[in-house]
C-alpha cells in the first residue's frame, strides 16, 4: 500500500492512501481512499467534500459526506475509487490523489498524493513460423520463406525473427556449431541466406523471439552444395581384365560415384556407378577391362534434399586416374626414410620407408631389404604385403649405414633395386647443467654445464626464457662450459621462475638440449620513481630518477638506477647508472605514441626492481634532429606537410624461352627505399630561425627524423628555404631518404 499526507489546514490533513487488489496478465486494478484526519490532539465533526483521482483521472466525487467523526488524533474515510489501469512495457509508478474541502472551525483544502508501484505486461513466449521451406538458389545462396504466427499485440506478439545456420564443410561432421545468419523484423516472411560453399552440408533453423524467449526453432532438413572433384582417383589391375578403381570420398558429403572408361583419353563410355559408403572410401571394379592401356575417371554426384534422388542432383568435376598397363616388373621404389647423408640418433631406433613405383598399378605384394654396416653386409630381410614400412634392430652399431629396397607386384619377378642411401647413426651429445642451482638469491649469476660427445662439439647455446619467451640468448665458443649472467643481460623480478637451457651441437650433427627451472628469491630495493618532463622548443624528454624510500625495513639500498625507453618490442638503455636525483635526457622520444619508461633501481647484490611509467609526448609539430648525439633539434611546426613514398626494389629478366610477349619476369627484393618530403611555411621575425636552418643545412647531411604518428627514422637530409617577395615569410622544405637506423652517442 502507497500512502500520502496533503498540507495541514489547522489540526487537519488529507490522507491518501492506494493500492493495487486485482491484477491480470495486461492490466492492474487501483483502489484510492481519500481520508481525512486530525492531529495534535484535535478532533473534528461534520461533512466534506472529497475526490479522488487514479493516473490522472477522477475516479469519485462528493459534495457531500454526511457528517463524520475524525476522534481525537483519528481519520475517516470519506472517499474511495477504483480504476482499472492497462500496464506498459516496463514496470511505473501509478500517480494516486485525493483532496478533501472543510468548511468548519480551520476551513479550507487539502491534497495529497501517492505513487503505487506496478509491473510490467508479462508476455509469453512466441509461437514457432509455420511452413518454413527452403530453395537452393545456387552453391553460395538459398531461398527461405515461411509463414507468420504472431500476435500483433498480446500476450505473444512477434518482435523479431532470427535464422541459424550450421555448415559442415569438406566431408566434417563434428567441431561446428550453429550460428547466426539473420535477425529480421517481426513482419519479415523470407529471406536469401549468402555466404555458403561448395562441397558442403547445410542446416538451417527459424524461430521467433519476443520480450520473453524465442519460440521453438524450426530445423530444416539438410541441403548440399556442389562436391568438389575426387582429389585422386587410382586405378590398380589386379588380373589379367580386372582393374579395381579406388577414390577417398571423406572430404566431401558426395552421395554416388560415377566411373567412365576410355582406351584413348579422349572418348569416354559409362562403366559403372557407385553408392558411396559412410567411411568414404570408395571402390570400384572394373571386371572386363579391355587390353592395352586403359585410362579411367570419376565423379560425385551429390542430391541437394538430403538423399532425395528424384529432385536436383549436383555433378562434381571428373578427375581422370591412373593409365593401367599390361603386367610388369616393378621399377625402383624411393625411399623416403633414412634420407641420403643424414644423421640420426641410434636411441630413436630406425625405419626403413619406402613408395613403391609399380607401372602397371598393380599393388605391392612382397618387398625387399638390403642395408649394410660399415663393410658387413647383413642378411636381405622380406617383408610380405602392401606394408611399405619396416623396423631394423640397429643393436649398438654407430657408425656409417647404406640400405637398399626392392618390391614386387602381380609380375612374378622382383623389381629393380633403388640406389643405396648412406647416412650415420650416432649417439648425441651429453649435457648436465652445473650451475645455477634451483634459487638463485643475487646478481649476476653464472651458468655452467658439463659436456661429453664422442664427436666433439660444434656448437652451443645458452638461453633464459620466461613463459616460454626467450629473454636471454649467448652463443659460447665450443670450449667454454660457463658465462656469467648481468642484470644488464636478464632482470628476473624477485619471486620470478625462469628456464635456463643449454643446448649443444656435437661433430655428428645430432644435438642434445637439458633445462633447468630457477627461481629469484632475493629482496630488491625500494622501486623507484621518476619524472619525465618535455622540452616544447626541442621535443626532448628529461628523465629525473629518485631513489625509493627504505627507511624503516630491511630493504637493501640502491645503487644506481638504470633507466631505458621500450617502444613495443625495442627496448634501449638511456642511462646505466644514474644517482638519486640525477637526469637522463632522451633527445629522440617518439612523438603522439605512447611508450613505457622503465627504472630500475638496483642494489650492491645485483637484486633490482622496477618502476614502469607510460610516456606520450602530444604535440602538433614533427621534429628534425642533428649532431652524433642528435641535440641538435629543429621541431618543424605550423601548417606543415608530411610525404613518404616508400618503394620495393625488384630484379626484371628476360628468359630465352619465355612467354612469347617477351614480357620480363619479376622477382621482389628484400631492398626499400623511403623518400620523405616536409614543407612547412614561418614568418620571417627577426631571421633568427632562418639562419639557423641555413646553418644547418650546411653542417650536417645525415639527421634523424620523428614523425607525429611516433614514427622515427634516420635520414639523409637536404633542406631548403625560399623567402616570399614581401619579405615577411619563408617557405621550408626538407627532402629525406631514409638509411639504416643509428643510435645517437650518449
Amino acid at each position: 500500500m502507497a500512502d500520502g499526507y496533503g498540507n495541514g489546514i489547522g489540526n487537519w490533513r488529507c490522507h491518501v492512501a492506494a493500492w493495487v487488489t486485482s491484477y491480470d496478465d495486461t492490466s492492474d486494478v487501483i483502489h484510492v481512499e481519500a481520508r481525512w484526519q486530525a492531529f495534535n490532539g484535535w478532533y473534528y465533526y461534520g461533512w466534506v467534500a472529497a475526490t479522488v483521482w487514479v493516473n490522472g483521472q477522477q475516479v469519485n466525487h462528493t459534495d457531500n459526506s454526511g457528517t463524520k467523526n475524525t476522534g481525537t488524533n483519528g481519520e475517516v474515510t470519506v472517499l474511495t475509487g477504483d480504476l482499472r489501469v492497462a500496464k506498459t512495457e516496463g514496470s511505473r509508478n501509478i500517480t494516486c490523489s485525493a483532496s478533501i474541502y472543510f468548511n468548519g472551525t480551520h476551513a479550507g483544502t487539502s491534497n495529497a498524493s501517492c505513487g503505487v508501484p506496478v509491473g510490467g505486461i508479462r508476455y509469453r513466449a512466441p509461437r514457432p513460423p509455420r511452413n518454413v521451406n527452403w530453395s537452393r538458389v545456387d552453391d553460395s545462396a538459398t531461398n527461405l520463406t515461411w509463414t507468420g504466427d504472431y500476435d500483433g499485440g498480446y500476450p505473444q506478439p512477434w518482435k523479431q525473427v532470427i535464422i541459424d545456420r550450421i555448415i559442415y564443410t569438406d566431408g566434417a561432421t563434428t567441431g561446428v556449431i550453429w550460428g547466426n545468419v539473420a535477425t529480421l523484423g517481426w513482419s519479415a516472411t523470407n529471406y536469401r541466406a549468402t555466404g555458403q560453399k561448395p562441397n558442403s552440408r547445410i542446416g538451417y533453423s527459424v524461430y521467433a523471439r519476443n520480450q520473453a524467449g524465442d519460440s521453438s526453432h524450426v530445423d530444416l532438413t539438410y541441403l548440399y552444395t556442389t562436391p568438389t572433384a575426387p582429389a585422386t582417383v587410382s586405378a590398380v589391375k589386379s588380373g589379367a581384365s580386372t582393374v579395381t578403381v579406388s577414390v577417398d570420398a571423406s572430404k566431401t558429403f558426395a552421395y554416388r560415384l560415377q566411373v567412365q572408361r576410355s582406351l584413348d583419353s579422349q572418348t569416354w563410355e559409362d562403366v559403372g556407378e557407385v553408392r558411396i559408403p559412410s567411411n568414404g572410401k570408395v571402390s570400384w571394379e572394373d571386371t572386363a577391362a579391355p587390353a592395352g592401356t586403359v585410362y579411367y575417371r570419376a565423379r560425385y554426384t551429390r542430391p541437394v534434399y538430403g538423399d532425395d534422388t528424384g529432385r536436383t542432383i549436383l555433378y562434381s568435376g571428373w578427375t581422370a586416374s591412373n593409365s593401367v598397363t599390361t603386367i610388369t616388373p616393378p621399377s625402383a621404389p624411393t625411399i623416403i626414410n633414412p634420407t641420403q647423408g643424414a644423421t640420426y640418433d641410434i636411441a630413436d631406433g630406425l625405419t626403413v620407408s619406402w613408395k613403391p613405383n609399380h607401372p602397371d598399378g598393380s599393388a605391392q605384394s612382397a618387398a625387399q631389404i638390403e642395408y649394410t654396416v660399415g663393410t658387413q653386409t647383413y642378411p636381405t630381410l622380406t617383408v610380405q604385403g602392401a606394408r611399405t614400412d619396416m623396423p631394423i634392430d640397429v643393436g649398438s652399431f654407430t657408425g656409417t649405414w647404406k640400405v637398399r629396397v626392392r618390391t614386387k607386384g602381380l609380375h612374378a619377378d622382383w623389381g629393380a633395386w633403388s640406389d643405396y642411401i648412406s647416412f650415420t647413426l650416432a649417439n648425441p651429445p651429453n649435457v648436465v647443467i652445473t650451475r645455477p642451482g634451483v634459487v638463485i638469491t643475487e646478481l649476476p649469476f653464472q651458468v655452467a654445464w658439463s659436456v661429453s660427445d664422442a664427436t666433439g662439439v660444434s656448437q652451443q647455446r645458452v638461453t633464459i626464457s620466461r613463459a616460454g619467451v626467450t629473454a636471454y640468448e649467448a652463443t659460447p665458443a665450443p670450449g667454454v662450459t660457463s658465462l656469467t649472467v648481468n642484470g644488464t643481460d636478464f632482470l628476473p623480478a624477485n619471486g620470478s621462475e625462469f628456464t635456463v637451457s643449454v643446448t649443444v651441437r656435437g661433430g655428428s650433427t645430432l644435438t642434445a638440449t637439458t633445462s633447468k627451472l630457477v627461481t629469484a628469491e632475493y629482496t630488491p630495493p625500494a622501486p623507484p620513481r621518476i619524472e619525465t618532463t618535455v622540452d616544447p622548443d626541442t621535443l626532448y624528454a628529461t628523465h629525473t630518477v629518485r631513489y625509493g624510500d627504505t627507511a624503516g625495513d630491511d630493504r637493501p639500498s640502491t645503487v644506481r638506477v638504470m633507466v631505458r625507453r621500450v617502444i613495443d618490442d625495442d627496448t634501449v638503455t638511456l642511462s646505466d647508472g644514474l644517482a638519486d636525483g640525477h637526469q637522463v635526457i632522451d633527445p629522440l622520444p617518439p612523438l603522439r605514441y605512447a611508450y613505457t619508461l622503465e627504472a630500475v633501481a638496483i642494489a650492491s647484490s645485483g637484486a633490482n626492481s622496477v618502476t614502469r611509467s607510460t610516456v606520450l609526448i602530444d604535440t602538433d609539430m614533427c621534429c628534425l634532429n642533428f649532431g652524433a648525439d642528435a641535440k641538435e633539434a629543429l621541431p618543424v611546426g605550423g601548417a606543415f606537410t608530411v610525404s613518404e613514398k616508400p618503394e620495393l626494389a625488384t630484379e626484371e629478366y628476360h628468359f630465352a624461352s619465355g612467354d612469347m610477349d617477351g614480357l620480363p619476369v619479376s622477382y621482389q627484393m628484400r631492398d626499400l627505399d623511403n623518400t620523405v618530403a616536409v614543407s612547412s611555411r614561418y614568418d620571417w621575425g627577426d631571421g633568427s630561425l632562418y639562419r639557423r636552418i641555413r646553418r644547418l643545412s650546411r653542417a650536417y647531411a645525415y639527421g634523424w627524423f620523428r614523425n607525429m604518428d611516433g614514427s622515427r627514422m634516420r635520414v639523409r637530409v637536404s633542406m631548403s628555404q625560399k623567402i616570399a617577395a614581401d619579405g615577411l615569410t619563408v617557405d621550408f622544405s626538407a627532402s629525406l631518404d631514409e638509411i639504416v637506423w643509428k643510435e645517437p652517442e650518449r
